[in-house]
């Protein structure tokens, strides 16, 4: 009896699975190499923004030339994160200088996403920049509402 709660899942899971990856266009994409980092990437934002060719491509290339510092940064901070972790099973607590380095690596993080948002805005026209805030105004209506459920009392 309890068998049929585990493979009747592993079935749908299964039959999902086969379902999503048919489509009904069989042809190969003729789009540029960069469009596989934006099929990877691709989100709403990006679609309701209408970007041009010369602005993917831009793009691209603002985020090609800010990768070593991003991936050195996520280096860093992931090496914090991991140290805090360490510290946190060994003796259940975090050196206060672990979790600074912590803090400091997620800070330089944030300042390199600030950087390369201001370059790839400084490159949309008004209309798309007008969608961009809306899309961050939205993002910071959730995580407000989000703050406003986790510091009511019982929730």
């Amino acid at each position: 009896m309890k068998l049929k709660y585990l493979i009747v899942p592993i079935f749908e899971l299964a039959a999902c699975g086969s379902l999503q990856a048919q489509t009904s266009d069989a042809t190969p994409s003729s789009s540029p190499s960069y469009e596989g980092h934006w099929r990877h990437h691709d989100h709403w934002l990006w679609n309701k923004l209408n970007l041009t060719d010369a602005q993917k491509q831009q793009i691209h290339t603002i985020r090609e030339n800010n990768s070593p510092a991003f991936r050195a940064a996520l280096a860093t901070y992931l090496q914090a994160k991991k140290k805090v972790q360490d510290d946190i099973n060994a003796t259940q607590a975090a050196p206060s200088d672990d979790s600074a380095a912590l803090g400091a690596a997620e800070a330089q993080l944030a300042v390199l996403r600030t950087q390369q948002q201001n370059e790839i805005k400084a490159i949309l026209s008004a209309d798309q920049v007008q969608t961009w805030n809306e899309f961050q105004a939205k993002r910071d209506t959730r995580i407000q509402h989000r703050i406003n459920k986790l510091t009511q009392p019982g929730s």
